[in-house]
């Protein structure tokens, strides 16, 4: 069994665990307060945000060299998580074409993927994750969890996040389809009622049960719409579509969802 700076394999990814709960409850908690509504933060749908996992483990790999600096612990915490933040956010917009955050009109942002309030933020996550929250962590789960245990708790919640992560990405998809869906019935909609205005009386008839059937449409392709894709969209009450936005707000409106 690897071991990797005093902890074998096993326990490196039950600590990945751990801090993906971890940071979901921080996630969750945040948005559920700026929302006034209940909301499970992040991509996935259960309680996981790998980010953070990710984060943690950056953190902890990044700073072993100069822990004992405060300031330069700071400081690493701050520009290793920064970059981790703008690669995944990247990768996340290259595949599912959407921001799921979006830092634009935050102070200091970059093409709203990072933004400085975030960043000093990693910061303060750093210092605590160093100096108070990882060593009675590691102490518990050292402690009180065998190897064999950690393997066999290891599989279960791997396997998990595997399958909710295929299950969000085809939400994601769906999601993206129904916007794009929705903006060309909006478009026709608004060609319809232009038309109308200067239709005559047999062809405004037609114009207008034409305009009372695209609504429909609108209306049953919100109502097709599965749970995972509508989750998604109030897990992420920021996110962006890079194509179809419009789309993305008339879903929330619909939903009876706040951006």
């Amino acid at each position: 069994m690897p071991v990797i700076n005093g902890y074998a394999l096993p326990y490196w990814i039950l600590f990945f665990m751990i801090y993906c709960f971890l940071g979901w409850c921080i996630e969750s908690t945040i948005v559920s307060i700026d929302t006034r509504k209940l909301t499970n933060r992040g991509f996935l749908r259960g309680p996981f945000l790998p980010i953070y996992g990710f984060g943690a483990l950056t953190i902890i790999f990044s700073t072993m060299p100069v822990r004992d600096n405060v300031f330069l612990c700071y400081i690493v915490g701050v520009l290793a998580c920064t970059v981790l933040e703008y690669v995944t956010a990247v990768i996340m917009e290259s595949i599912f074409k959407t921001k799921y955050w979006d830092y634009t009109g935050q102070f200091m942002n970059f093409q709203g993927r990072i933004c400085l309030r975030s960043s000093l933020f990693w910061g303060v996550l750093t210092l605590l994750v160093i100096h108070f929250i990882h060593e009675p962590i590691s102490d518990f789960v050292t402690g009180h969890i065998g190897l064999t245990a950690a393997t066999v708790i290891d599989c279960v919640l791997l396997a998990a996040i595997i399958s909710d992560l295929v299950v969000s990405a085809r939400a994601a998809f769906d999601l993206s389809k129904a916007a794009a869906k929705l903006e060309e019935l909006a478009v026709q909609v608004e060609l319809a009622k232009m038309e109308l205005k200067d239709a005559v009386e047999d062809r405004a008839k037609e114009l207008e049960e034409r305009i009372s059937s695209l609504s429909g449409s609108r209306d049953e392709l919100v109502k097709r719409l599965k749970l995972g894709a509508r989750d998604l969209l109030r897990g992420n009450p920021t996110a962006v579509h890079k194509r179809f936005d419009h789309g993305y707000k008339e879903l929330r409106k619909m939903l009876g969802e706040k951006k």
